[in-house]
């Protein structure tokens, strides 16, 4: 028998914190691109004001990714550049700044020109006419028509065929009163 080889300790090819940030960017990717896909649904045709954010409140969007965006600069201009308040630290810097700029973004909203949020005219409420059955209709142009009949075994209701109506009955032709005159006589 051969002798066993000694046992080595395992080294990862790559340390957790790299593995952990990937699946962090992976996840973040994905969940951004489904958020911007609900965010950017179309709504109704020919109905205004449905469908995502960005199609009902643009100027909100605008706003609210714009602040997002500057809060992400700043955040990383403190921690990269290590331009902080020498009272406050990192920490006390990123607070007071967030608080700056989330002021200036709610004095932006306020005189935004026409206004930040958009209001949209309500949409119609829209009713179907009543479906009318043409069998279940009783006839008009019969004198003789009796109508439906009920059934008394099953309660159904039959409807007989429309009936003709007799000349006796018929409405007379509206007559002119005037003769007619020949031409050339």
């Amino acid at each position: 028998m051969s002798p066993s080889r000694p046992r080595q300790q395992f080294l990862p090819a790559r340390p957790r914190s790299e593995i952990a940030t990937a699946v962090a960017v992976g996840v973040a990717i994905v969940g951004g691109t489904v958020l911007l896909i609900w965010l950017m649904r179309p709504g109704a045709s020919g109905v205004a004001g449905s469908g995502g954010l960005f199609n009902r409140q643009p100027r909100m969007t605008v706003l609210v990714v714009l602040t997002a965006a500057v809060l992400g600069g700043l955040v990383l201009w403190v921690r990269r550049g290590r331009r902080r308040l020498k009272r406050l630290g990192e920490r006390g810097t990123i607070v007071v700044g967030s608080a700056a700029v989330i002021v200036v973004a709610v004095v932006g909203g306020i005189f935004w020109p026409d206004g930040v949020v958009r209001h949209w005219p309500k949409a119609p409420k829209l009713t179907n006419p009543p479906v009318t059955n043409p069998a279940s209709v009783p006839s008009t142009t019969s004198a003789t028509s009796t109508g439906p009949t009920t059934t008394a075994r099953t309660g159904t209701t039959v409807t007989s065929p429309p009936t003709t109506v007799s000349p006796a009955t018929k409405p007379p032709i509206a007559s002119s009163s005037t003769t007619p005159t020949t031409k050339g006589r």
